[in-house]
């Protein structure tokens, strides 16, 4: 999903000189992308964060992954912002790629996401893996991303904590490198600048089990 058709257009050619691409199917709206998810579940979901009408992309990344976990999405964005970055890890986005990335960097971020890789172009000249990714305007560490995906997810301290197995003051010492590191004085000041980017991103449901396994192609709406 990409507001901009000449930009479709463009990335649709491009993927589709890799092998393991299928079909390509493109969607110029949040409704439109919607509808083809419903319909069948792609293999991989590439989406513009904002989208005409007031829509975003991001509602299409969280629809997919609520239904199939494993199927790769990359968000394409203008905008490098640590909110919008925070936006698409709370979405579900595996990877991130900036606007003015290159050919050859779009085609090494596709390939590396659907290989099962993260992979982060913040308008620099080297896509990097999630070992080496790094949010703009900050120096995250792996484990300090771990927690900042929880930490989205509205998890408290206590949950972190169980879930990476790590003493609560840790968790609590780790959130609040985090929030510093991204420019944010608080969790409330985070969820504030995420939901009034994303248009409020509607929160994680039960997955469902009743939609079709996904097909070797790619959205690229």
């Amino acid at each position: 999903m990409l507001q901009q058709p000449l930009l479709r257009f463009g990335l649709r050619s491009l993927i589709e000189q890799l092998d393991a691409v299928g079909e390509v199917v493109e969607a110029a709206t949040e409704q439109e992308a919607l509808r083809h998810c419903a319909e069948e579940l792609p293999g991989l979901v590439i989406t513009d964060l904002t989208l005409p009408g007031g829509g975003t992309g991001l509602r299409v990344c969280r629809f997919v992954k609520d239904r199939r976990p494993d199927v790769p999405a990359i968000v394409i964005s203008g905008d490098a912002a640590p909110a919008a970055i925070a936006a698409a890890l709370n979405a579900g986005a595996d990877s991130f790629l900036h606007k003015f990335a290159s050919c050859a960097e779009v085609l090494e971020v596709v390939e590396a996401t659907c290989s099962g890789r993260r992979a982060w172009v913040l308008g620099e000249t080297t896509p990097r893996s999630a070992e080496s990714a790094r949010l703009p305007g900050a120096d995250l560490t792996n484990r300090e991303q771990e927690v900042l995906s929880l930490l989205l997810k509205r998890r408290s301290n206590e949950e972190i904590a169980d879930e990476l197995c790590l003493a609560q003051q840790t968790v609590k010492n780790y959130v609040s490198k985090v929030l510093q590191k991204l420019g944010f004085g608080s969790r409330k000041e985070l969820f504030r600048s995420v939901e009034a980017r994303v248009d409020r991103v509607p929160r994680p449901r039960t997955r469902s089990t009743d939609f079709p396994a996904a097909r070797p192609s790619s959205l690229a709406s």
